[in-house]
């Protein structure tokens, strides 16, 4: 081993072990010293450069945003550090100065430490090289939630078109779905609607030893995890919001993923990992660089898809995004590490662990009894679509399940044939009443199962503010987003008319200086924060996949010229792709006839001479720009999961490495937004971001809970 002598601001000497093996000469790693560091003032020494750690944002010492608080506490103002890349358009001059060349290696942290499972590919390699043994699958039921939902909503209509009798079975399933009570037959059994069990959602990684199974005394070599998930609509969710990576801090580890494709889920399966960097004296350090790990095409409904997938040392480990780059946003989940902290906001309190934000909110067990439950389900907000179904389908299941006789009253010393007539008046009353109680709740189910099924608008109760970017909506520990921000020509990089409008789509930042209103409101019970993050604009991103963008692979020329595409033109009927020659606006153009000589080639395998015919019927194969929704086509039809090559459906520019960095909250104080008002009125607060680099082409801006993430999460294109 070799010592290596690091600087402090205090003088004093720090000797630290690192691996014999030093990054010297690998890409742009160099040894040298200066402020690379939050928070430490002076000189440090250490390794800097891709693909060792990028230079933080800033200089002379200043590393975070300027963050200040209005005086009456509803506004929080950011100014970014200058980008350290030249101000250039990656858009018009793609792709941009803040892309930064492929290497061929593993990271390295700040002491010079090689992070191993840290390249994802490899230059000209159709592997993915972080998938850990073959892609395995299994048939399952493939009904989503939401078909089951719609389908007892569905049949409660018609109880109410042909006044028939309510099947109350059939209500409790819709409370079942929402709980997440178990579904015999469903995949998704087990997965509850409402978001309220975050603390039954913490994972410990179970370690490996030499000899398998771990006893004390043994030597720890690597561990592992188990991720369930399911896919399907604009949904990803999992059973593990946590993961405990105390047992493999040293060692390198893994998660196997069990990935079950529902109705309308299918999408490549692309995890990208968060990495920390390591301090001089061998402590977690701020953000290193983030990585997608795989991105496997996973094509088939009524599949379970199992990939294992290799970690680096559990000591660099953040978090872990399951992207759905096909629906984005809200397509997307996050596993955090269960051993960070946040930040209380309150003077005197100490920060807590983030499973202990989940505790302190929905009780230690939330599953643990029906109280438990209940409690755990009272901390959700009334204006969530989710709890709305829970609350109409628990009144419909007590309403049908009283006696409406015990209502009727026949006055004393009626005769026989009076007390009849009456009875059937009242019974007859009765039943009008009942029937047009039933008829409100079933509208209010369908309105509250529409609003449910679209995050990208604001659910009934909330209106957008005018004066807002986009505005956002915590509520059942998720987030919800008006459709602000659709005016645009956006990248003019496809031919399909929907990329003018992209919901999502921050279309006029593509140069600094940019001004970003974000006002977020707040409708549970509890307390949310907000953070946003730059995933490479400012210290820069890597093209790693190479292949992503089937266009490379296929066409027997670049095609980097304006393409004019003459294909079929479709509309979306009843989720199905109806073609429509001859209408001007359209949704998307299907690939079958072009003009221009590489993009026909686009039409068909050339390995093969078969035409090219994608199965995605909700985005059918276009080709360029970040909104585009490819589908992998050249695949080994012998053994499509695990033969080469393996080539997920991705954007061009878009997957790899990159360099994140906090732009707002976190490390540069807590913002928070107060719970719901006893009157109902949503908490507010308002954020004002002044970003002062380029955003990376792969995503312009991600924001989120810090405090209860899984999947409140709302990015921006």
């Amino acid at each position: 081993m070799k010592k290596l002598i690091i600087s402090l601001a205090a003088m004093s000497l720090l000797s630290i072990e690192t691996a014999s093996a030093t990054p010297e000469g690998i890409g742009n790693c160099h040894f040298t010293t200066g402020n690379f560091a939050p928070g430490v003032e002076g000189g440090v020494s250490g390794w800097i450069g891709h693909p060792c750690p990028q230079p933080r944002p800033g200089n002379g010492g200043f590393f975070g945003s300027q963050q200040t608080l209005s005086d009456d506490g509803t506004k929080t103002t950011v100014i970014t550090p200058e980008g350290q890349h030249e101000a250039v358009n990656p858009f018009d001059n793609p792709p941009g100065s803040n892309f930064l060349l492929t290497v061929d290696s593993n990271l390295f942290d700040f002491n010079g430490n090689e992070m191993p499972n840290t390249q994802p590919s490899r230059l000209g390699d159709d592997t993915y090289l972080l998938q850990d043994g073959p892609v395995l699958r299994k048939a399952i039921d493939r009904t989503s939630p939401a078909e089951d939902l719609d389908h007892i909503i569905d049949t409660l209509e018609a109880n109410v078109a042909n006044n028939t009798t309510v099947d109350l079975a059939l209500v409790q399933t819709g409370i079942d779905i929402l709980e997440g009570n178990a579904i015999a037959g469903r995949a998704y059994s087990g997965f509850p609607m409402l978001h309220y069990i975050g603390p039954n959602k913490i994972k410990v990684v179970e370690p490996i030893c030499t000899n398998g199974t771990c006893k004390p005394g043994d030597t720890v070599i690597g561990g592992n995890v188990d991720v369930n998930m399911i896919y399907w609509d604009q949904h990803i969710e999992a059973d593990t919001a946590f993961i405990d990576p105390s047992a493999v801090q040293e060692v390198p580890w893994t998660i196997t993923y069990h990935v079950n494709i529902l109705t309308g889920g299918i999408e490549d399966f692309s995890p990208m990992t968060m990495n920390f960097d390591q301090t001089p004296d061998g402590q977690r350090g701020p953000f290193h660089a983030s990585m997608d790990q795989t991105y496997f095409p996973m094509l088939d409904e009524g599949t379970q898809y199992t990939i294992k997938i290799k970690q680096s040392l559990g000591k660099y480990y953040n978090l872990t995004y399951t992207w759905g780059w096909r629906i984005h946003p809200p397509r997307v989940q996050v596993t955090e590490n269960a051993l960070k902290k946040g930040a209380s906001g309150e003077p005197g309190v100490e920060a807590k662990t983030l499973p202990q934000w989940e505790i302190d909110v929905f009780g230690d067990d939330p599953k643990g009894s029906e109280a438990n439950k209940l409690a755990a389900i009272a901390k959700i907000g009334e204006l969530s679509p989710a709890k709305r179904l829970w609350t109409l389908f628990r009144e419909l299941k007590n309403d049908q399940s009283s006696n409406s006789s015990a209502n009727i009253i026949v006055p004393k010393g009626s005769n026989l044939m009076v007390a009849t007539a009456i009875q059937a008046v009242q019974q007859a009353q009765q039943k009008q009443q009942d029937q047009g109680q039933l008829k409100q709740i079933v509208s209010d189910l369908r309105a509250a199962y529409l609003d449910w099924s679209d995050r990208t608008k604001l659910p009934a109760g909330v209106t957008a503010d005018p004066n807002a970017t986009i505005t956002l909506l915590y509520v059942n520990n998720t987030i919800y987003g008006s459709r602000q921000g659709l005016a645009g020509d956006g990248t003019t990089q496809g031919p399909a008319s929907f990329k003018g409008t992209c919901n999502g789509c921050v279309h006029d930042w593509v140069k600094r200086p940019y001004t970003y209103n974000v006002t977020l409101y707040n409708a549970d019970h509890f307390v949310h924060g907000y953070m946003n993050v730059d995933f490479g604009g400012s210290r820069g991103w890597e093209n790693q996949f190479q292949d992503t963008d089937p266009s490379t692979q296929l066409a027997q020329e670049i095609h980097t010229d304006p393409t004019l595409i003459v294909g079929s033109r479709t509309d979306i009927v009843n989720g199905e792709v109806v073609v429509s020659d001859g209408n001007v606006v359209d949704d998307h153009v299907l690939l079958d006839n072009t003009e221009n000589p590489a993009k026909a080639a686009l039409a068909t395998d050339l390995s093969t001479g078969d035409s090219v015919v994608t199965n995605d019927r909700v985005f059918p194969m276009n080709t360029g720009g970040t909104e585009e929704f490819l589908q992998a086509t050249p695949r080994n039809e012998s053994d499509l999961d695990n033969g080469l090559p393996q080539m997920g459906s991705g954007c061009f520019f878009t997957f790899g490495r990159n360099y994140a960095w906090p732009n707002a909250g976190g490390p540069w104080g807590g913002i928070y937004v107060p719970p719901v008002a006893s009157d109902g009125t949503p908490g507010m607060h308002k954020v004002e971001i002044h970003y002062n680099f380029e955003p990376s082409r792969r995503l312009k801006i991600y924001q989120f809970d810090p405090l209860h993430h899984d999947t409140a999460i709302y990015s921006l294109h």
